[in-house]
């Protein structure tokens, strides 16, 4: 059985809905404590060192971008395995909807 296509509506509400989960999951690396000391700890490791080197980073601010950057690709691939999960979660309920 093929899946129903998706409209441009529901495509454009799942976009804001990962785009605002990722800034929420962001936000909890900014304003809650164990999270910015797990971070700090990452950013401290030698394999961290060695992006530093391998990417050319020489400057404090090339760290900050490289670290910043890294939580936002982090964040959103967790937001997208959420959503991708509550989706799935969702597929039974839309199956009944439509029988």
């Amino acid at each position: 059985m093929a899946d129903r296509e998706v409209s441009i509506i529901e495509t454009l509400l799942r976009t804001v809905g990962l785009v605002g989960l990722t800034l929420v999951i962001a936000s909890i690396f900014r304003f809650w404590g164990p999270a910015v000391h797990v971070v700090q700890n990452i950013a401290g490791t030698s394999f961290w060192q060695k992006l530093y080197g391998v990417f050319h980073i020489d400057s404090a601010l090339g760290r900050e971008q490289l670290i910043l950057i890294s939580i936002i690709i982090f964040c959103f691939f967790v937001a997208l395995l959420i959503q991708s999960l509550f989706l799935l979660a969702l597929k039974p309920l839309r199956r009944k909807k439509q029988m």
